[in-house]
């Protein structure tokens, strides 16, 4: 898939409704609301990924795609942020090198685009853990193509 529909249908996403996670059944679709992992899901799923997906942050972190340094960053690039120290518990998709489109993972918000940034967290108080904010990590999406992956969206 060409990285410019993907990102276009992600965009198309903004303001449908957010939720918390609660089940792996649920927060996958437009009509209950999106959780972050359910919402890149979605997106891979409408983009026709050919491999399975995983359901959860972190297994998108441990098993999906490949690590990539924070400055080679792009569009269509999964970007994890922790609220627990180094286990991503949420995820978003960059829609530019500054930029990424998220469902924020409460009930009663919406998909949003933020800006990333990078602050000084003074405690390990969640409360300033804002998902904006630093960054745990950031994967390209690949296709499995036998022994050798290969990038999945062009």
């Amino acid at each position: 898939m060409k990285k410019e529909m993907f990102i276009s249908l992600a965009l198309s996403c903004v303001n449908l409704p957010a939720r918390k996670y609660s089940s792996k059944n649920n927060g996958c679709d437009i009509s209950g609301g999106f959780d972050c992992s359910g919402f890149v899901g979605f997106l891979l799923k409408q983009a026709k990924y050919p491999d399975p997906i995983p359901r959860h942050t972190n297994e998108l972190f441990d098993f999906f795609g490949i690590l990539i340094h924070e400055n080679l960053r792009e569009a269509g690039d999964l970007v994890f942020f922790s609220s627990r120290g180094a286990c991503p518990d949420h995820v978003g998709i960059m829609v530019s090198h500054e930029e990424y489109v998220h469902s924020p993972g409460k009930s009663g918000k919406t998909i949003c685009v933020r800006k990333l940034e990078r602050k000084m967290i003074k405690s390990r108080n969640k409360v300033q853990q804002i998902y904006s904010f630093n960054p745990v990590g950031l994967k390209r999406i690949m296709i499995n193509n036998g022994r050798y992956q290969r990038i999945f969206l062009e």
